[in-house]
């Protein structure tokens, strides 16, 4: 009797080491558990080691296996908790605190602990060769690191030098990665070769799902995540779905297609599809629906840093940009490619987030191939005889212009920016190939103009790989040294005094407190966005999606602020 009250004593001592798992309510939440969503994505994925992933091929897949601290509401704002349940600045404004939910588990059923959360940022976030970004998102305008304590089982804090208003994005929004798994690659160095799509199976994550098998160039299956930590109203375990066939499709119309077929239930149609799916609705039981202009962007860029110097010269000259935004009829593009349910974009932020600044639209560079000439003119080109454009040493102007192949929108962009270049007498060789070999061209340096993508978000701030110099996709302008193995070299980069101005833009709103004031800084980057044009943005598409009636969100509809896939682990079959 001793030894069994002894022992009594010793497991309820026991109980109290290990806290009781706090999952996260979803109160409102009343869905059906069972089933399985069809989904889609264009093309293969390159990896699935997050940190290293540059292209939605990778990073959308990503997103349904690993977890953030916080999450975003419907206007795409970070104030939804997630692993963390808890998050405060301190009064000074110079320490963000973030304490996570107790008792959690991994998906391979380790313990989810504080630890996991220093690590992901310590060791791997702000060490620079860890990720293909780098670590600029975390420095504040003092180009400082955060101090990074553990303050006990369940809190960790970040201590800049300035505020940093940003810390609820970039800590709050980033995802938390298993430090059991990673920490030896990490150290090792090896970091960016783990995670590989053959390791599919290997991957561990806090998400509502896991992957159970990818065939390439098919699917990638996923399946209920049996550890995730969040419940229903009733206390059913999310998410309802069992699994997720993410169908890997060549392009659009394939995608149209199978979703036509009833073997998708969810499609983010372009604007040339929408009308006809738009009148099929009814007789096929779907629900449609019309947002706002995307937060994303389709746009031209050009090489700074080509191999060929002599088109280099030409894509640094602001005239030869200047031209191609005079050259390019948007407002046609809108009604022809996007029937009309599109906005013009003169500028990287669109009208959706506000943080817009209507005053871009005095640059808005109307169609006219008389002022697209003049800009030539302005920047030392001529026309020969036979009208062709030459440069002020009389070579002709021809370069290659590439877009990912099976993108439509893209591919029509491109001939038209083919047929205005055409009447400036410029040779455009437009050439689609498969997208990752796109990206590829991009991170390395190697393309000379590209028309391809980004996804956007409300607060511009999130772009800072992008605007930054030291940014991992500032594509169209990498400083020397950006990789080792490639082109670039001190003697043969510039570095406008503008676009210093942004870099130091980018830096100084991380810690403007004042609403006003970080408005303000955007505002200005805008301008000088549309006053340079680097980056030659064309339209935006309104947000646009079909779904079949069956299909049950959280949501009443979705926007541009949500995306197509916001709180997936509360959908269901009804």
């Amino acid at each position: 009797m001793k030894k069994l009250s002894v022992l009594l004593v010793v497991l309820i001592a026991a109980g109290f080491l290990f806290a009781a798992t706090e999952y996260h309510v979803e109160e409102t939440w009343n869905g059906k558990p069972g089933g399985t969503f069809y989904y889609w994505g264009l093309g293969d994925p390159k990896t699935f080691n997050y940190d290293w992933a540059q292209e939605t091929s990778s990073t959308d897949p990503l997103g349904f296996i690993l977890a953030t601290l916080i999450e975003s509401d419907e206007g795409g704002m970070p104030t939804l908790p997630g692993l963390a349940k808890k998050w405060w600045f301190s009064e000074d404004g110079l320490t963000f605190f973030v304490q996570i939910r107790e008792g959690l588990q991994w998906s391979d059923g380790e313990p989810f602990t504080i630890d996991d959360v220093y690590w992901t940022f310590v060791d791997v976030s702000f060490i620079p060769e860890n990720t293909a970004n780098g670590n600029g998102s975390y420095l504040d305008s003092n180009d400082q690191l955060p101090v990074v304590e553990i303050v006990d089982d369940t809190t960790i804090s970040f201590t800049w030098t300035v505020p940093m208003v940003t810390a609820l994005r970039q800590i709050g929004f980033r995802p938390i990665m298993p430090k059991h798994v990673l920490e030896e690659v990490v150290a090792n160095g090896t970091y960016p070769e783990f995670w590989t799509i053959a390791d599919f199976d290997k991957l561990v994550g806090m998400g509502p799902f896991v992957i159970t098998d990818y065939i390439e160039g098919v699917r990638i299956v996923f399946e209920r995540n049996p550890y995730y930590w969040k419940v229903d109203g009733n206390g059913v375990k999310l998410p309802y779905f069992d699994k997720l066939n993410y169908e890997l499709l060549a392009d659009q119309n394939t995608s149209l297609l199978r979703f036509e077929a009833g073997e998708l239930d969810l499609y983010g149609p372009t604007a040339e599809q929408f009308p006809r799916l738009a009148e099929m609705a009814a007789e096929k039981g779907w629900i449609t629906g019309v947002g706002g202009p995307a937060l994303g962007s389709q746009f031209v860029t050009f090489n700074f840093n080509a191999t060929d110097p002599v088109k280099r010269e030409w894509f640094r000259n602001d005239g030869f940009r200047r031209a191609f935004v005079y050259a390019m009829d948007r407002d046609a593009i809108i009604e022809s490619l996007y029937n009309g349910l599109g906005s013009p974009l003169y500028g990287p932020v669109s009208p959706s987030s506000g943080f817009y600044n209507p005053e871009i639209e005095k640059f808005a560079y109307k169609y006219s191939i008389t002022r697209a000439r003049l800009e030539l003119k302005r920047g030392g080109f001529d026309w020969l005889a036979d009208g062709t454009c030459v440069d002020a040493n009389g070579n002709p102007v021809e370069f290659e212009l590439l877009t990912n192949a099976g993108n439509v929108v893209r591919e029509a962009i491109s001939n038209i920016i083919v047929d205005g270049a055409a009447k400036l007498g410029i040779k455009v060789n437009f050439r689609p190939i498969d997208f990752n070999t796109v990206v590829s061209r991009l991170t390395d340096a190697t393309y000379e103009a590209v028309v391809i993508g980004l996804t956007g978000s409300v607060d511009p701030g999130t772009g800072w790989n992008v605007y930054r110099l030291d940014g991992g996709l500032h594509f169209w302008n990498y400083p020397p040294d950006y990789n080792p193995d490639d082109h670039i070299t001190e003697d043969m980069y510039i570095l406008p005094d503008w676009e210093k101005r942004v870099d130091e833009i980018y830096r100084l709103q991380t810690s403007a407190v004042d609403d006003q004031d970080r408005y303000d800084l955007f505002a200005e980057f805008q301008m000088i966005f549309a006053e340079y044009q680097p980056v030659v943005f064309t339209m935006a598409q309104n947000f646009l999606y079909v779904y079949k009636n069956n299909i049950k969100m959280p949501v009443e509809k979705l926007t541009p602020a949500t995306g197509l896939l916001y709180q997936l682990e509360g959908w269901w079959k009804e």
